[in-house]
């Protein structure tokens, strides 16, 4: 019941970061890309400080606890983001989402190498199946690949860096709850977004105003509910089933990336990626294993062994 709830907090988790694509295209249309990036990720910071400061649940770090945060942020928001957008001005959208669905395929590889986690041959059947599917939607369904190119590099460092911010976070978990290392991950991760963003887009910020109404509140959306209230669900699974484990569900949001352009942005659906999702979600039940009884003390060995 535990993992089925877990579960279920992933699947939202995964809605809210599939239709955040479709936001974040729409206010990168409107914004400077990095600039937006920067203040959409420090406004979710900022809210979720606020609510766990009114609420006394935010732990005080200790060195140890702090540089694990800030690698956490250095990986995961500055430079993941960061490379990603950087990547996605050479290459093709098609190239930039199938090699972002490598990311579980790597954070198993780097949790198996740092957190000494099991890969299963269920799980790597689950990754092969997820990474099938992710061909199957964004390649036979939305193209071809063009030439690899530089910003195909790019993305794939991205890549790495959101990997390896998975395995921060889990080694951050161990000893502070998700709720700061989400918190102040974000508000860091923002603070060198925002330097970056000024360095390089400084002179693009007037056009701020310029937008109307409703696009602000696209932004309100993206930072509070798919930024924010996604990043702490999505770190609190990881500090419970694993970085690994847990990264099998992003082969989900592609998914629900292009049922969110089809609805929002009137882009066509095909039957071939509907095939690309049956085999999407046999591989992310693979994956987790769900349908494999585990004695309990086996998960309590599991984890004595990752401490």
């Amino acid at each position: 019941m535990r993992k089925l709830y877990l579960y279920s907090l992933l699947l939202f988790v995964m809605i809210a970061w599939g239709l955040n694509i479709v936001a974040i295209k729409i206010l990168v249309q409107n914004f400077p890309p990095l600039t937006i990036t920067g203040l959409r990720i420090l406004a979710a910071g900022l809210v979720i400080f606020v609510f766990l400061y009114m609420k006394k649940d935010l732990q005080k770090m200790n060195l140890h606890e702090f540089g694990y945060v800030s690698l956490s942020a250095l990986t995961g928001i500055l430079g993941h983001q960061a490379l990603l957008s950087i990547g996605l001005v050479n290459t093709s959208a098609t190239n930039g989402a199938s090699i972002l669905a490598l990311i579980p395929l790597v954070t198993n590889i780097l949790a198996v190498l740092f957190l000494k986690a099991k890969m299963t041959i269920l799980k790597i059947c689950g990754v092969l199946f997820g990474m099938v599917g992710i061909y199957f939607i964004l390649v036979l369904g939305g193209g071809s690949f063009t030439k690899l190119s530089s910003g195909d590099f790019f993305v794939f460092l991205s890549v790495i860096a959101q990997a390896l911010s998975f395995i921060f976070i889990r080694k951050a978990s161990y000893t502070l709850n998700t709720k700061t290392i989400t918190c102040y991950a974000l508000l860091m991760g923002a603070g060198f977004l925002v330097v970056l963003s000024f360095a390089i887009e400084g002179q693009a910020i007037g056009t701020f105003g310029a937008v109307p109404p409703y696009i602000w509140l696209i932004f309100a959306a993206s930072a509070i509910i798919s930024t924010g209230i996604g990043n702490l669900c999505y770190n609190f699974a990881i500090s419970q089933l694993g970085a690994g484990e847990t990264a099998i569900f992003l082969n989900l949001s592609p998914f629900f990336s292009l049922v969110g352009s089809v609805l929002f942005l009137n882009e066509a659906f095909k039957f071939i990626q509907l095939v690309g999702f049956i085999l999407i979600v046999i591989g992310v039940l693979l994956g987790t294993e769900l349908f494999v009884r585990k004695p309990r003390v086996d998960k309590q060995v599991e984890v004595s062994v990752s401490k």
